[in-house]
């Protein structure tokens, strides 16, 4: 397993961050603020040098400097019928939102039926600001200060995982492909037999399955091309991952995918 090919000279994914301010569709931000948005972020990379991938002090600072909700890479409307699909049309299934930053995706899809939603992310700024602006209109949404990689959560908990631009930072952060391989194990397990991770990415194929393809996973998975819907937008990726109704074991895997890759810092 070797790290993502972002191309010479680092992270293609902060890169477009910094200079597209990643399309942030659903929050229909204004054109002054996704040029703010868009040069704080070159500004973050140039003073901070780790950037995205740097943990809880990088993001807590950000979500105070900047409350206002900010949507990666798609919105609710754009992924509707995606998540419509790995739900299996139910709206009462258990679904688990990683790395939820300040996205009104959750808040969308409560409104559209899904009410079993647990929203994570490693910000504990982040998560007050959120549980604040919905517990009053939307208190079945659940808020928690958790790691990806290392989740608090019960074994077979989940329906559906929905991850949208997690993987993408952790690929630009140190010791990419152990983060990353911690991670989907993770995801493996919270998820119940038959679940699905719905991933949606910036990352094109030739950068995303060699992870997906790890031995220590189970998972059956495809992908397809999500286009922009603005002119001379980026076009992003979904990665459907089921987990098989009868594990192959793979999983027991992991601490030798662990040993054969960078130690995790």
């Amino acid at each position: 397993l070797k790290s993502a090919p972002f191309g010479s000279g680092g992270c293609r994914f902060a890169d477009a961050m910094a200079n597209e301010a990643m399309q942030p569709s659903l929050a229909k931000l204004r054109p002054e603020l996704k040029r703010k948005q868009a040069g704080e972020a070159a500004e973050d990379l140039e003073e901070g040098g780790t950037g995205y991938g740097s943990g809880p002090l990088y993001w807590n600072k950000r979500y105070k400097k900047d409350p206002n909700p900010f949507e990666w890479l798609k919105g609710f409307e754009e992924c509707r019928g995606l998540i419509r699909r790995v739900a299996k049309g139910r709206f009462d299934c258990d679904i688990l939102h990683v790395g939820c930053g300040n996205s009104l995706l959750p808040e969308a899809m409560y409104d559209a039926g899904y009410r079993r939603i647990v929203n994570i992310d490693t910000s504990s700024v982040c998560i007050e600001q959120m549980r604040a602006r919905n517990q009053a209109k939307r208190p079945e949404l659940q808020w928690q200060v958790m790691d990806a990689t290392a989740m608090a959560l019960e074994d077979g908990s989940f329906d559906v995982v929905l991850d949208k631009s997690v993987i993408d930072t952790f690929a630009c952060g140190d010791n990419a492909p152990s983060v990353i391989a911690t991670y989907l194990k993770e995801v493996q397990r919270v998820l119940r037999p038959g679940g699905i991770c719905l991933c949606i990415s910036y990352g094109a194929p030739s950068s995303r399955l060699e992870y997906f393809r790890s031995r220590h996973l189970d998972f059956e998975f495809r992908h397809e091309a999500m286009p922009s819907s603005e002119k001379g937008g980026s076009t992003h990726y979904a990665y459907v991952l089921t987990k098989p109704r009868a594990s192959a074991g793979s999983a027991a895997e992991f601490p030798k995918v662990l040993d054969d890759l960078p130690p995790l810092g």
